[in-house]
């Protein structure tokens, strides 16, 4: 049975101690000024929970490197969130006794960046020397201590033609789940867009090679921001925009983010300011998705950063796929696009519900 998620994002700060070549923050995530304070994290961590939110993921930037950050982890915990998760790039979890003091309170869930399969390629894309080793590592402290431990990869030009060489290498750490994340060129400018975003039928071969070699070993594998003409016979492993809501392991509570991020900094017109500028993208959405918050969020969203062509309208994932990454077009066109013939699919969890039913079962989703 689908079960709409529980879990929330905390953005706890900009600042990173990584440069990766990829991230949406860019110069950003080196000022400091712009992070949240331990108590307003707290305010929004106790609204989510008030308002039903089980799951929590910490999210930077990096949350490990504020000094503070086991002690927000310890107030998680005391609030009664079921999973506290970071998403962590791991140069301060390669620390045994560090990685242990965060499990001590309270954390039991890791989300690794793991970019590459050999650190040529891993320190290329993070731009720090010595961060595969570090990382690699961190796993390895993460299995020991015994918590749920997932992986993710960022797909972009420069590495996917190794993506089963790093499937190979990952199943040593026995990873619970492995998120293969498609470069999306959120808040990217158009030069940075033609060194990252690489060709969907170039890399779907090799997504489906993983996916093979991953399959009997790996309890969940996920492909995020790809479109699904791409990918058939693997429908299952897709998970876009509009399946995050029914994915225990994604954040997607728009209104319950709402909340937290305005009454904890009280600007209450926060959302409603970033609407106003998005103005354009809310007259042309499909009025299905002005019935609540949530979907009116979604649709912004999918306004907002993906487009689909007209010949999409054929495909019988129309409704249930995101589309194309709006620079794409200019990039490569729209010749590869092909729409895939039947009987048109409404729910977006049709292909991808029974794949999830033993991996929640498991953690207790």
């Amino acid at each position: 049975m689908v079960k709409s998620t529980k879990r929330i994002k905390l953005h706890t700060n900009n600042s990173c101690n990584l440069k990766c070549r990829f991230c949406y923050y860019g110069d950003s995530a080196c000022i400091k000024e712009m992070d949240a304070s331990l108590e307003e994290l707290k305010k929004q961590l106790k609204i989510a929970k008030n308002m039903g939110a089980l799951d929590v993921d910490f999210s930077g930037g990096e949350s490990t490197i504020r000094p503070d950050f086991p002690e927000l982890i310890a107030y998680t915990k005391k609030l009664g969130f079921r999973n506290i998760c970071v998403i962590t790039n791991g140069l301060r979890m390669s620390n045994f006794k560090y990685a242990k003091k965060l499990v001590d309170a309270g954390l039991n869930d890791v989300l690794f960046s793991l970019e590459g399969h050999i650190s040529k390629m891993h320190d290329y894309l993070t731009r720090v020397p010595g961060s595969f080793k570090k990382i690699n590592q961190a796993i390895k402290n993460v299995k020991r201590l015994g918590i749920r431990c997932r992986i993710n990869i960022t797909v972009t030009k420069e590495n996917y033609h190794d993506l089963e060489k790093f499937s190979k290498h990952i199943i040593q750490f026995q990873p619970d789940a492995v998120n293969f994340i498609v470069f999306n060129p959120w808040n990217v400018a158009m030069k940075e867009s033609q060194k990252l975003l690489a060709r969907y039928s170039d890399v779907a071969p090799y997504l489906k090679k993983s996916i093979d070699f991953l399959q009997p070993k790996v309890m969940k594998i996920t492909i995020r921001y790809f479109p699904y003409c791409f990918m058939q016979g693997y429908e299952k492993h897709i998970c876009n925009c509009l399946h995050n809501k029914y994915d225990a392991d994604e954040w997607w509570i728009p209104k319950i983010q709402y909340k937290m991020e305005t009454k904890a900094n009280k600007k209450p017109l926060k959302v409603l300011k970033r609407i106003i500028k998005n103005l354009r993208y809310v007259l042309g959405m499909d009025p299905r998705y002005f019935t609540n918050f949530d979907k009116f969020i979604l649709g912004l969203q999918l306004k907002k950063l993906y487009y689909r062509p007209k010949k999409c309208k054929k495909c019988k994932y129309y409704f249930v796929c995101d589309g194309i990454d709006k620079p794409y077009p200019k990039l490569y066109g729209l010749e590869e696009i092909t729409p895939v013939n039947g009987e048109k699919i409404k729910n977006p969890m049709f292909d991808r519900g029974k794949y999830l039913e033993e991996y929640d079962k498991k953690f207790g989703f």
